[in-house]
């Protein structure tokens, strides 16, 4: 069985040494972080949410996938805690307050129950979902900088690195099980950037948050591009031969 990439890093260690007074700034600034970091904090959140619903579907048949959303799962929930703690250094936020926003929020699938209706749908959805989200943080590295400190730098490499990851897990869950449906991937992307046309609402799904001026038609068609190639690639032995490792 193949196994999924882990990375392992803390945003708790990576911002134990700051403190909210090294980031003052003006009301208007404080509000626009807030505005910018708010809906990165809950579409990595409604992570859970996706999970539960996965569950209660029972979409999930393949020990692969299950480690896949096992591992993804806890790093969503890092990320989740790493934007909590960034907004209560830069935005004003406290964590009690923001837990309660989050718990607070409405969460309905029926716009991608097209994507649920069997694990390889949605192995593809979360593949090509995941290597947007990368390429998007990419593009914010200029909000990262105007905080002035390198550990904000280090968290967008880290999280990034991690979308990677999860998108390239998703890609191999497809390789391993999957291999006689390769042929459905480009239908699938084709129909996923094509619902964007519409500018669907999101409803917090954790997938398509597809808001903001970052996902354009030409990364949507460099994501596509790059899932093709990624899952055209057959599985090697170390792949397959990959050693089970704990979670971190």
């Amino acid at each position: 069985m193949i196994t999924p990439v882990r990375r392992n890093w803390s945003p708790k260690v990576l911002f134990n040494a700051l403190t909210p007074a090294m980031f003052t700034a003006e009301p208007s600034v404080v509000r626009a972080r807030w505005d910018k970091l708010w809906p990165d904090l809950y579409t990595e959140y409604d992570a859970r949410h996706l999970k539960k619903e996965l569950s209660i579907r029972s979409l999930i048949v393949t020990d692969e996938a299950e480690a896949f959303f096992d591992a993804w799962a806890a790093d969503e929930e890092r990320h989740t805690d790493g934007f909590v703690q960034i907004i209560e250094l830069v935005a004003g936020g406290s964590e009690e307050n923001l837990r309660e926003r989050l718990n607070d929020r409405s969460h309905n699938f029926s716009s991608i129950s097209e994507y649920l209706k069997d694990e390889f749908s949605l192995m593809v959805m979360i593949a090509f979902d995941e290597m947007c989200t990368c390429h998007a943080y990419a593009t914010e590295r200029e909000f990262y900088v105007r905080l002035r400190n390198d550990r904000f730098l280090r968290w967008l490499r880290e999280v990034i690195a991690d979308e990677a990851v999860h998108s390239m897990n998703a890609v191999n869950v497809i390789r391993a099980r999957y291999d006689d449906r390769i042929r459905e991937v480009g239908p699938i992307l084709d129909s996923l950037i094509s619902g964007f046309a519409n500018d669907p609402p999101y409803a917090g799904t954790f997938v398509l948050d597809y808001f903001g001026g970052s996902y354009t038609k030409e990364l949507f068609a460099k994501c596509r591009a790059t899932i093709l190639r990624n899952i055209a690639k057959p599985l090697t032995t170390a792949e397959r031969n990959r050693p089970k490792r704990r979670p971190l």
